[in-house]
């Protein structure tokens, strides 16, 4: 007469969590950061792509900064594209903003 039990404490593992890759015949259409163009230079130089500044320091709640690393770690796997980060959302963000609000 033994009593099933279940385990107290559960450890599942990392790879449960993360879902199934999408079959490569039923691709999802890719959503990456748009691609804007650089506005007009006033010392000229128009074939040089604008370089993203090296540090913004703001504060955020660590809950948005954990949906803005997870968002990054999702549309990587989905898409397959390295080139997203955690800067180029947060700067398709802020310009998407502006450009709402006429700035």
């Amino acid at each position: 007469m033994s009593v099933k039990r279940e385990p107290a404490i559960r450890k599942t593992h990392p790879a449960e969590l993360i879902p199934e890759r999408p079959s490569r015949g039923e691709s999802a259409p890719v959503v990456a950061a748009p691609a804007t163009p650089a506005p007009a230079d006033p010392s000229g130089r128009k074939d040089e792509e604008e370089k993203l500044s090296m540090t913004h320091n703001t504060r955020i709640k660590p809950s948005t900064k954990d949906r803005l690393r997870r968002g990054v770690d999702k549309l990587r796997y989905e898409t397959g594209d390295r080139e997203i980060s955690e800067a180029s959302m947060t700067e398709a963000a802020l310009d998407e903003y502006l450009k709402a609000r006429g700035l």
